[in-house]
């Protein structure tokens, strides 16, 4: 009878503790497919402890890859070299710092294309500067625009040539009239037969509307909760970003086949 009542209390308690454990994990959060503010994400993702690794692949079969670093940048004008701040205090965030580097290998190029470019947003999430820079032998090409300035400066080099100049954003405001200038008339042309909207056309078109939500993944043999982020690239071309739950980049699905894994999914 004893043991009877003693294994009714440790399954008892068992049971319970196991309740305990899943409302813990599952209970006390949003269920999976759940919504979640985008605007959360993309700060976890802006403040994530550690860098991320990507494989570029395209239709499964790898063909370069990438390193994203993200950093902040916090307001200790008010503090001294000697100051140290109290423990637990957050400082105020001023900006945030986003690098992208790697390279891929195109069929139609011999050499592999690389690129490196970094991001910067105020405290408020807004854009700063952007700085992009491209390189496949011979040619290269530099993007640099800033928000202050409200400039484009574009730098094209080959060896045939070198083009470098400074656009101002009014001028993006009919894009056909750039492609005209730059492509001639059967340029303008086709870029009408695609549908691309004009900048003029007050629309979000040329926005990135993000939606999150709470997912599942599958890393290895076991699952683990993340976020998915997704938007559409001119209303057509879906983008999907899944991240861990500190911010980690895991896996980015984009059009064409291209996939980014993180490396230690090792191609899971």
């Amino acid at each position: 009878m004893m043991a009877r009542a003693l294994l009714i209390v440790l399954t008892t308690f068992w049971l319970t503790m196991n309740i305990l454990l899943w409302r813990s994990e599952y209970g006390g959060h949003p269920g999976l497919g759940s919504a979640v503010p985008a605007h959360v994400v993309w700060q976890k993702i802006l403040t994530a402890p550690d860098s991320s690794s990507l494989t570029i692949l395209r239709r499964g079969k790898k063909i370069g890859f990438c390193h994203w670093v993200t950093s902040v940048g916090e307001d200790l004008a008010k503090m001294s070299s000697n100051d140290t701040p109290p423990e637990g205090m957050v400082r105020k965030i001023v900006n945030y710092r986003i690098e992208l580097d790697g390279n891929v290998m195109s069929g139609e190029m011999p050499e592999r294309v690389r690129f490196d470019s970094h991001l910067s947003l105020g405290g408020d999430g807004k854009w700063q500067d952007f700085n992009l820079r491209v390189n496949w032998r011979p040619t290269s090409l530099e993007i640099r625009s800033s928000e202050v300035a409200q400039t484009v400066h574009l730098r094209w080099q080959d060896d045939t040539g070198r083009f470098d100049r400074v656009f101002k954003f009014s001028e993006f405001e009919n894009p056909q009239e750039l492609v005209q200038e730059f492509g001639g008339p059967f340029a303008s042309s086709l870029l009408s037969g695609l549908g691309l909207p004009s900048v003029q056309a007050k629309t979000n078109t040329w926005g990135l509307q993000w939606e999150a939500h709470n997912e599942s993944l599958k890393l290895g043999h076991s699952s683990a909760r993340v976020y998915r982020l997704q938007a559409h690239i001119l209303d057509r071309f879906a983008v999907i970003i899944f991240v861990s739950r500190v911010g980690e980049i895991l896996r980015v699905e984009m059009p064409e086949g291209i996939t980014l894994i993180n490396d230690q999914l090792g191609g899971n």
